[in-house]
């Protein structure tokens, strides 16, 4: 389970009574009913029951008269801070996921497909419908032939994810378990159009990744490609399973998320600034306005590389701010 939900909740709470790690429960001092009786710091009754796995709390006292529950977003909402909603936004759970995994329950397997008519742009050629309009759309990017291989990235004009490049992720056993489907036209909408299958679980082309070299922890599929040995994330919340795998390395791990993801990042870098990882986490200030993909449309291989010496160490400080 997360521990930066609780770290959320106690910031405007106050003390945690009682804490429960495996169901996700804590009890904490309930903000109405202290202020009734004029004890703001809290009266230390610990009525207010709160449950982040399932993501709902309530008040044994005045749930009845005040209406003093609902859900972690309205109970933040309501007695939090700014700071604390939107940390909270970054890191908001697949609850249904988390109570899976708190009862020990098998989370059922979704069996990940190609969509329909996925063809690898390697098996291709100018012939095909719509190859030359897909092999412009990554060379624009500055994605190569060698990139495109290495990846397997490839398309598809038929059904549900038609017009859309599509990149497959192999997790360490070369099994295929997701992939991101992204239009190469500009009149293609949603411009992302993942599959219906978890994607918390997964760790997005593991089969790549070297835990002897430091990893990078980058936002989408498209900086993936262009940072070396990387991991995107696919959201702003990191699954218990990722925390689990980033445990296994041995060299640094660096997050690079976008210029306007900062608070993301930060947000992530302190969830995993503890235990072993403490020593070795670093943070990549982008320029602003810029990500990774951009900067490797731009500039190329040297772009990346002057990118990655941007990595600092920040002080606890420095997180806050």
């Amino acid at each position: 389970m997360s521990n930066i939900i609780p770290e959320i909740l106690e910031s405007f709470l106050g003390t945690i009574r009682k804490h429960n790690h495996s169901t996700g429960q804590m009890s904490v001092d309930c903000p109405v009913c202290s202020e009734e009786v004029g004890i703001y710091e809290g009266d230390g009754k610990g009525n207010l029951e709160v449950n982040y796995v399932e993501g709902v709390y309530k008040c044994w006292v005045c749930a009845g008269t005040h209406g003093t529950h609902g859900t972690i977003g309205k109970l933040i909402r309501n007695h939090g801070t700014k700071n604390a909603m939107a940390e909270y936004q970054l890191v908001k759970p697949d609850y249904e996921y988390l109570r899976m995994v708190r009862d020990n329950q098998e989370v059922e397997k979704v069996i990940v497909t190609l969509p329909e008519g996925y063809k690898r742009l390697t098996d291709c050629n100018r012939f095909q419908w719509k190859y030359d309009e897909v092999m412009g759309y990554l060379k624009k990017r500055g994605i190569t032939k060698e990139m495109i291989n290495r990846f397997d990235i490839g398309y598809t004009t038929l059904g549900k994810y038609h017009d859309r490049i599509i990149i497959p992720s192999y997790g360490a056993d070369s099994e295929l378990n997701y992939y991101i489907a992204r239009g190469f036209s500009k009149w293609t909408r949603p411009p992302y159009l993942n599959p219906d299958a978890e994607k918390m679980g997964i760790i997005f082309n593991g089969r790549f990744v070297d835990l002897d070299a430091t990893i990078h922890l980058v936002e989408g599929a498209f900086d993936h490609i262009v940072i070396p040995n990387s991991i995107p994330i696919l959201g702003k919340f990191l699954s218990d399973e990722l925390k689990a795998f980033l445990q296994k390395a041995r060299a640094n791990i660096v997050v690079v998320l976008d210029e306007d993801a900062l608070s993301d990042a930060k947000v992530i870098y302190k969830e995993l600034n503890i235990g072993v990882l403490r020593d070795r986490l670093r943070l990549c200030l982008l320029p602003e306005g810029s990500d990774p993909s951009k900067i490797f449309e731009e500039y190329g291989t040297k772009g990346i590389q002057t990118l990655l010496r941007r990595v600092i160490k920040p002080s606890e400080s420095r997180l806050w701010i």
